[in-house]
């Protein structure tokens, strides 16, 4: 790949660390490539952003007219909304810094309201800090890997539950020559409901992952961490947690944010035990898939 260097020694810019040579807020706003300078990034950023915040409206919509016996507070306890999210405020974040990093890279110089705003936007203060690093890639893996299970959970376990066994069309015997109807074609029950709940059904189980993985392709030059164990023990941790705030909304609300957290519709606890485990260490698989696009050196 051809990298473009982020930074010089000069200007106030911090220099290397003894783990990294320029620290990961900073490698968040600038891409490994050299054809997206950082005027660019932010652009591309923006339009990341703008789009992000479009579909939180139609999401937001489709998801609070739509009848259901189940009060709307579940939907804070939904995988799908959580994962997506965290992907928002990820792009909120980055944008921020890569816009000040850009065109205001002197706070000081700003004064008034316009001081406030830019602070709050910009690149924190003690950027060399080993511990805020961490806790900023780990919240980016995070990010990641949560749009990577929910799109995983959905197309193969939620979809393939609530297709149930294909049922076979009846006979037409009012003719020896009439053809046995055509199963439905994929994805017909997708696109059965109109363009606008496929669309928000696509973007929350589909688009949010391949975002994320420009994001890492492209966007960012952020190394992979050294603290390869802690990452992995906080996604796994925080998977756990999840489980834990799905089993608060049950309580609350009276809904299962997954078909297999019913013991009803599974079989037995022991199978929604499995089903927990396989959840919870589809964090660190998806943590691997990461990884994997993320091997592109960056400078």
């Amino acid at each position: 790949m051809e990298t473009a260097p982020l930074l010089s020694s000069v200007g106030g810019l911090p220099g290397p660390t003894t783990l990294q040579d320029h620290p990961a807020f900073l490698r968040a706003s600038h891409s490994p490539w050299r054809i997206i300078p950082q005027n660019v990034l932010v652009i591309l950023r923006g339009f990341v952003l703008a789009y992000l915040s479009a579909v939180t409206v139609m999401v937001a919509n489709d998801k609070l007219t739509t009848e259901s016996e189940f009060t709307n507070w579940r939907h804070f306890f939904d995988f799908a909304i959580v994962s997506f999210f965290l992907v928002l405020v990820y792009h909120i974040i980055t944008f921020s810094w890569t816009f000040t990093h850009l065109y205001y890279p002197h706070v000081e110089e700003t004064d008034g309201i316009e001081s406030y705003i830019i602070s709050a936007m910009s690149l924190p203060r003690n950027m060399a800090s080993l511990r805020n690093q961490f806790y900023f890639t780990l919240f980016y893996a995070t990010a990641v890997v949560f749009s990577f299970m929910n799109s995983t959970v959905y197309w193969f376990i939620t979809r393939q539950n609530e297709a149930g066994e294909p049922e076979e069309p009846p006979p037409d015997l009012s003719s020896i020559s009439a053809l046995p109807a055509l199963p439905d074609t994929p994805f017909s029950d997708l696109f059965g409901e109109g363009w606008f709940k496929a669309f928000v059904l696509i973007n929350l189980y589909g688009i949010t992952s391949v975002i994320m993985m420009i994001e890492i392709l492209f966007f960012n030059s952020v190394k992979r961490p050294f603290a390869i164990g802690s990452h992995l023990v906080g996604l796994i941790l925080f998977s756990g947690l999840y489980l834990g705030w799905a089993a608060i909304g049950k309580l609350v609300t009276g809904w299962f944010a997954f078909d297999w957290l019913d013991e009803s519709k599974v079989g037995s606890q022991e199978a929604v035990t499995a089903y927990c485990i396989g959840f919870v260490l589809l964090a660190p698989l998806s943590e691997s898939h990461r990884r994997i696009i993320h091997l592109t050196p960056s400078s």
